[in-house]
């Protein structure tokens, strides 16, 4: 509570929810207050962490891994928390915190994206970059990893390295929040199908790219968008709520991408069998 102004605090003595954004009142009030907004920003800064940790990954090893220092880090997702007041609809009836998550991971993400630092591989793994390339237009797709290794007669451990860096290809088949003590896990495929809800299994970018590539060309635009609300953790009700249409046609949207889906896995799966 230290790092709050005295006005700050004198507040949050007095009523400790006079800065809750639970409160449709407080946020009509960010729309036209900016002292009171960038009060409300310092004061739920724990919603940013919270969705930086669940969402994207530790502090620790984004700053690490991407060169951006954790204060950059906080900025971006103060500036997609703002975002996230300024569009938020209070008469949706839509929670704010799952509203402004989806705008804070996006913010960071897209950061991380395009102004992340080049990794630059050796000739090495360039020329296994290039031979799993050519692999891919010959056979039409890109086989699984020991697959790829047993083709190009290359260590496995080489050709997940040279995947990483240069492509950041995931599987349909990976697993997705593996369970250390038990060694379960669901894949990308099992949470697109299943009814579970996606708030509680949202997929970082590198798995969503890779559902949306895969089925985007065959979407008209409000199911691509659809999809991309549902993959970024929103229910069925917010995604429709969102977009202004029913609940139905958001079923009928995701069943639509998981046949596609499933037609894809039969087809890979037939072109393995072979």
């Amino acid at each position: 509570m230290g790092k709050y102004s005295e006005h700050i605090l004198s507040k949050l003595k007095e009523n400790k929810n006079y800065y809750s954004m639970d409160d449709n009142s407080n946020i009509e009030r960010c729309q036209t207050d900016e002292h009171f907004l960038g009060e409300c920003i310092l004061v739920n800064e724990n919603l940013i962490w919270h969705s930086v940790h669940k969402y994207i990954g530790k502090p620790e090893l984004l700053t690490k891994n991407h060169c951006v220092e954790k204060d950059d880090i906080l900025q971006l997702g103060r500036l997609g928390f703002l975002k996230a007041v300024k569009a938020f609809d209070t008469s949706r009836g839509v929670k704010f915190s799952s509203f402004a998550v989806t705008a804070i991971v996006r913010e960071i993400r897209c950061f991380l994206r395009d102004s992340a630092s080049i990794i630059r591989p050796t000739r090495t793994a360039t020329d296994l970059i290039h031979r799993i390339n050519r692999l891919e237009h010959d056979m039409g797709y890109l086989p699984v990893a020991h697959e790829i290794a047993f083709l190009l007669d290359e260590e496995e451990d080489k050709v997940n390295k040279a995947l990483q860096v240069g492509k950041g290809v995931k599987y349909l088949d990976e697993p997705v929040g593996a369970d250390d003590q038990h060694h379960q896990s669901v894949t990308l495929m099992d949470t697109i199908f299943s009814g579970e809800d996606m708030e509680a299994n949202v997929l970082d970018k590198m798995y969503v790219d890779a559902v949306l590539d895969s089925v985007k060309r065959k979407l008209s635009e409000q199911e691509v968008t659809v999809l991309k609300h549902r993959v970024d953790g929103l229910n069925q009700t917010q995604t429709a709520d969102l977009e202004d249409i029913s609940q139905m046609r958001v079923s009928r949207i995701m069943r639509k991408v998981a046949k596609m889906l499933d037609q894809s896995n039969k087809m890979y799966m037939k072109n393995d069998n072979r």
